[in-house]
């Protein structure tokens, strides 16, 4: 291989884009750091059947090898892969069109699942 195509092959590597970077930097100095110091991960999961959503499964990762609990609301009747179902510590169902997180219902199983795993 000639220097080249070393280049070119460079340039069309998308971990080498600009955008790439910025977007990874960006995770690294803002999003990364907040979920070290947090007792515990609390996310929406998304409908798995529409457009694969890459920061979902870089906060998945992070979770899991920042060994903090997960915590996921789901939205009632949702299939949830079975894999994503093993790591979560809880899953809270519940209507995600109508959810608002200062409801009683929901305030009150967000304290539990917060008390349940304590600080990490």
């Amino acid at each position: 291989m000639n220097r080249h195509d070393r280049r070119k092959e460079r340039r069309d590597d998308p971990y080498d884009s600009a955008d790439f970077k910025r977007w990874s930097s960006d995770m690294r100095k803002r999003l990364i750091p907040k979920m070290r110091d947090s007792a515990n991960v609390l996310m929406i999961a998304p409908d798995m059947s529409t457009e694969f959503d890459v920061q979902f499964a870089l906060q998945i990762g992070a979770t899991i090898l920042l060994e903090k609990p997960l915590i996921l609301l789901v939205h009632q009747g949702r299939t949830v892969p079975p894999k994503l179902l093993a790591i979560a510590d809880r899953i809270i169902e519940t209507n995600l069109d109508d959810l608002t997180m200062d409801s009683d219902d929901i305030q009150k199983q967000l304290t539990q699942a917060f008390n349940d795993f304590g600080e990490q």
